[in-house]
């Protein structure tokens, strides 16, 4: 008796225990150590306030990606913004499969369609990490919603994630129908680094005529170097490079593991879509930048570079919040959806 009691012991040990000692460590090695400066806490909102003291500074990237994406994965959805039907597909792309979850409203359809890329750096990040923000989509604006699991560097540096996120732009032109889709229009959107992915896909879409992309939304993105030396052209870089959860530091190490293999590529529009010399012709760009971001100044000199071609652009700086707001609730992030719903609707 007492030895089966030691057996069923060991069991419970190996099986419940041990993997959640093995978890916690891995939630700790990706969170880090939470270090902020209280001063930068006096130029915040109070939502903002709490995600910089709750969300450790993303320095030291190229030990972490992997307990980041593990601990990402753990992340639970965010079932208090209902949608109506949730479908995780797998589809063929360039480098293998290529994850989709597609949400759509509680409403019968046809739906206009969105796809969403997400933020991460290139390096971290996945569907279920934006989960939130892509329900919330769904719920504000009525379209069905395609998420995008694209690969990560560094063992997937560029081009893989813009390869793989045209593939799914043109799976979706040739799934219209049952993608219940209301017309061939496709919205692209994405956040950080997923921001800048839509601004790439649309400015590939322009130059081969096909997928059919009316519209993009940019959410706080990169859209040129990301490295130090970017701080040359945009004094955001260095004025936001410490404090407010995205540092200088964090961003250069992520343009090494995106552009891995390929820096002599770091001005190809496909990484820098500000340097492309022919933006005109694009889609119509709602693009939001964050007040203490050390990419604000990138997102607003591609939003007058595009309006200086004679695209349709609205332009919005929401103040006292940092680098990656729309993943926290509070009135930044409620206005920045009512001004997409409002940019979709064509009522700005």
């Amino acid at each position: 008796m007492k030895q089966t009691l030691k057996w069923v012991g060991i069991i419970l040990v190996s099986i419940v225990l041990l993997p959640l000692v093995v978890v916690f460590f891995i939630y700790k090695k990706a969170v880090g150590k939470r270090e902020y400066d209280p001063k930068v806490l006096d130029n915040l909102e109070e939502a903002a306030q709490d995600y910089v003291k709750k969300t450790a500074p993303l320095s030291d990237v190229d030990s972490r990606y992997k307990y980041i994406r593990l601990a990402e994965k753990a992340l639970p959805a965010a079932k208090e913004i209902e949608v109506g039907e949730i479908e995780n597909k797998k589809i063929d792309g360039p480098g293998g499969k290529i994850a989709l979850r597609i949400y759509s409203p509680e409403e019968e359809g046809p739906y206009p369609l969105m796809v969403y890329f997400h933020g991460g750096g290139f390096v971290t990040g996945s569907v279920q990490s934006t989960d939130g923000i892509a329900r919330k989509l769904v719920q504000t604006t009525g379209y069905r919603v395609v998420s995008v699991d694209y690969r990560l560097a560094p063992e997937n540096p560029f081009p893989a994630a813009i390869e793989d996120a045209y593939a799914t732009l043109v799976w979706i032109s040739k799934h219209l129908t049952s993608l219940r889709a209301k017309s061939n229009e496709i919205v692209v959107a994405g956040d950080s680094a997923g921001g800048n992915i839509a601004a790439v896909v649309a400015q590939l879409a322009k130059s081969k005529g096909t997928p059919n992309v009316t519209k993009q939304i940019l959410l706080y993105p990169p859209v040129d170097i990301f490295s130090r030396d970017a701080s040359v052209l945009y004094p955001s870089m260095d004025e936001f490079a410490e404090g407010y959860v995205l540092t200088k530091e964090s961003l250069d190490k992520y343009f090494k593991l995106y552009l891995s293999g390929a820096g002599d590529r770091k001005y190809d529009p496909l990484v820098a879509p500000v340097r492309s010399r022919d933006v005109a012709g694009l889609p119509a760009a709602f693009i939001a930048t964050a007040e203490y971001d050390p990419l604000r100044d990138q997102g607003e000199a591609y939003a007058e570079k595009l309006k200086d071609a004679g695209v349709p652009v609205y332009a919005k700086r929401l103040e006292k919040v940092m680098h990656d707001f729309m993943n926290t609730p509070s009135a930044a992030t409620d206005e920045t959806f009512e001004l997409i719903n409002e940019f979709l609707q064509e009522k700005l």
